[in-house]
């Protein structure tokens, strides 16, 4: 029996040191990588949404989901065509957009990279980022067409049956991978923008 006892504590502080080695290891930035800013300039054009959204509602959603992808802040967003005075046609603006996200390096370079980034799994749904909200279904599926489809993120599962009615058990939502900075990346980001 004792010696039962003593291979149990030796399994035992085996398990513990190896969680606290494992806890240390994830705590250094293990899981991050390298990279650099990847610029993009794109003009995406919604067509036919179900509302009018003014210009700055779209300047906010579009931000919003820019900064939840990864995106540097010191981006610039244009809307266009959004104006109430264009009547139907304000349905189907414009919005240019420049802005950098974190591009992996492909090798070790000699320095220091630009940031630190970091894959994760991405949920954009109403209120997810704040801005979104449960009216916005076709505008995030346009959204996944045009600008996720530019930056060829991975959709991991994607419910944007906007045409369907809604209820809290089934929200529209889109889950994608992406790149996006880590702890020092966003500190680095924050302070050039």
């Amino acid at each position: 029996m004792k010696r039962c006892y003593r291979v149990f504590r030796l399994f035992s502080c085996s398990l513990a040191f190896i969680a606290v080695g494992v806890a240390a290891h994830a705590g250094t930035g293990a899981d991050t990588e390298p990279a650099d800013w990847l610029p993009h300039d794109m003009l995406l054009e919604l067509r036919n949404l179900p509302k009018r959204y003014s210009c700055n509602d779209l300047w906010y959603k579009f931000r919003d989901v820019l900064l939840e992808i990864g995106a540097r802040p010191n981006m610039q967003i244009l809307t266009y065509r959004c104006e109430s005075a264009l009547g139907p046609s304000a349905r189907s603006p414009r919005v240019h957009l420049q802005f950098e996200t974190p591009r992996a390096l492909a090798s070790p370079q000699s320095g220091e990279p630009d940031i630190s980034a970091i894959n994760r799994t991405i949920r954009l749904a109403a209120g997810q980022p704040h801005s979104l909200d449960g009216a916005d279904c076709e505008l995030l599926k346009q959204m996944k067409e045009t600008l996720v489809a530019s930056l060829h993120l991975r959709v991991l599962d994607s419910n944007l049956e906007c045409s369907a009615p809604r209820n809290a058990g089934h929200p529209f939502s889109v889950s994608i991978q992406a790149l996006v900075p880590g702890e020092k990346g966003a500190r680095h980001a924050a302070l050039h923008k």
